[in-house]
C-alpha cells in the first residue's frame, strides 16, 4: 500500500459561529492579504503545529504559560488590532482600497 501524500495548502474551518474563534478570526483578518504574500496561511500552520506538539507533550506547556514574559519590543496585540481596525476604518470613510 503506498503512503498518502497530502497536499502543500490544507483548508480549515473558522466558524464565526463559534466564540472560541472570535479573536482568532479577528486577528488573521487584520494580516491577511491579496496573493502569495499573505502571512495567515504560515500563521495559521505555526498555530497548528505549536497545538500539535503541546497536545501530544512533545512540547512543554509549562515554559508557555499564560503568565510567561515575552520580549518587550513586541508591540501590544490589542493596540495593534485597534490600530488596524482605525485603518480599515478611515480607509472606507475616504473610499480607499
Amino acid at each position: 500500500m503506498s503512503e498518502k501524500t497530502l497536499p502543500d495548502r490544507l483548508y480549515a474551518s473558522l466558524p464565526s459561529d463559534d466564540p472560541r474563534f472570535t479573536e482568532l478570526r479577528q486577528v488573521i483578518a487584520a494580516v491577511i492579504q491579496p496573493g502569495k504574500g499573505s502571512p495567515a496561511a504560515r500563521m495559521l500552520g505555526e498555530w497548528a503545529l505549536l497545538g500539535y506538539l503541546l497536545t501530544t507533550g512533545k512540547l512543554a506547556g509549562d515554559r508557555f504559560s499564560v503568565g510567561a514574559s515575552f520580549p518587550a519590543d513586541l508591540p501590544d496585540p490589542e493596540a495593534v488590532l485597534s490600530m488596524t481596525q482605525q485603518v480599515e476604518a478611515a480607509a472606507q470613510a475616504w473610499d480607499f482600497e
